[in-house]
């Protein structure tokens, strides 16, 4: 995996996360602290966007292009609060109340991060769904780590423990967890932790599949051309037609 590769992942993967982030603060009800906990991280993603979108834009060769072919990029950077500013430029803000405002300008937002981590990850078809479920896997277990900390008042230290075990649906019996909301947060990493055991299953299973095909192909490669060997060392006995099959043989294993 290229250097530009990892870079593009890590970049799509920061799009799931404020994404998965706005999604809760779209549908579920969140304590104060997790808010401003979420506030700084999406400031910090915001930051490495810009950097990203300057960067890009700094070493192309053709800007113009640049900027048509990365405008998915350019909206990434504008945030819920632009949003806002133009409801209120374009009026649209009295027909809605805020919060509904809110809501639209949060909504489009999560639909642009999502396109965002779709573009990412497009070209990267050849990479098995084993390898992004490990990196989303960190991101989920981190994330669900920093809430129960805040949700919980649990030190990152012990929540991260809780939620790898929980998300290896090992459980951590010691842990009586007491808020709604940090019942919900477990849930979710049960839910992924069973699909990141089915597709590591699934995995090692094709991965043991594949090899012995692998074997077998590379067995029957190796007989013919041990056979082929043996026919040419009586090449003087040879006929046009068995030295045309051998030729024939030996395109096909190429």
């Amino acid at each position: 995996m290229n250097r530009k590769t990892v870079y593009d992942d890590f970049i799509g993967l920061i799009a799931l996360m404020a994404s998965i982030m706005l999604m809760l603060e779209i549908t579920i009800d969140l304590p104060h602290e997790v808010l401003i906990s979420f506030y700084y991280m999406d400031l910090v993603i915001w930051f490495i966007f810009i950097g990203d979108y300057i960067m890009g834009f700094i070493y192309a060769r053709r800007k113009i292009e640049f900027i048509k072919e990365n405008f998915l990029d350019l909206l990434v950077i504008i945030t819920v609060k632009t949003y806002l500013r133009i409801f209120k430029y374009l009026e649209i803000t009295l027909i809605f109340n805020n919060i509904v405002a809110i809501k639209i300008a949060q909504l489009l937002r999560l639909i642009i991060l999502l396109m965002k981590f779709k573009k990412n990850i497009r070209e990267k078809q050849k990479m098995n769904k084993f390898n992004y479920m490990l990196i989303l896997t960190t991101i989920v277990i981190v994330l669900g780590a920093v809430m129960i900390s805040l949700l919980e008042g649990m030190s990152f230290e012990d929540a991260l423990w809780w939620s790898f075990v929980t998300f290896t649906t090992v459980g951590y019996g010691d842990v009586l967890l007491t808020t709604s909301m940090g019942r919900l947060v477990a849930v979710l990493l049960m839910i992924f932790g069973i699909g990141f055991i089915g597709i590591t299953t699934s995995t090692i299973a094709a991965y043991i599949i594949n090899g012995g095909k692998r074997r077998r192909n590379m067995d029957f490669k190796q007989q013919t051309i041990e056979n082929i060997k043996y026919k040419l060392d009586n090449l003087d006995k040879l006929s046009d037609s068995e030295l045309d099959d051998i030729y024939k043989t030996l395109k096909s294993l190429k």
